[in-house]
């Protein structure tokens, strides 16, 4: 039976969805040493929604929501193969690969760029 107090638990778990995402991004953008301007090109909203969504967050479901999830996997899985080293993570992302064809710092914030480079760790997950 539906309720009132269902569509309350939705808007709350979806709430706190989207306040996860901001913050996995934020700490994701911290340990690789992204600044705003490159969190606002990654993220592919201004400056000012970006800052004014920092408490509540993006939806997964929506495009900044999945723009985001795309780039905390791209963090988790350079973390899985760097084994947590973040100055090795940050020499990688700012570095020229020449398997991507460019500097990850770079070209991720395209979403083209920002798939190439999942399936690129995603392949180098593979072969540890």
């Amino acid at each position: 039976m539906y309720s009132s107090t269902d569509d309350h638990h939705n808007t709350d778990q979806q709430r706190s969805e989207a306040q996860v995402i901001i913050k996995a991004f934020n700490n994701a953008c911290q340990s690789l040493n992204i600044s705003t301007q490159e969190k606002v090109a990654i993220s592919g909203v201004n400056a000012s929604t970006l800052s004014r969504n920092q408490h509540k967050g993006f939806s997964p479901k929506s495009k900044t929501g999945e723009i985001l999830l795309h780039f905390i996997r791209l963090y988790r899985s350079l973390f899985a193969i760097a084994g947590g080293d973040e100055a090795f993570m940050q020499h990688w992302y700012r570095t020229h690969n020449n398997a991507l064809n460019g500097i990850p710092a770079e070209i991720c914030p395209t979403i083209e760029g920002l798939y190439r480079t999942n399936q690129y760790l995603d392949a180098m997950r593979g072969k540890i």
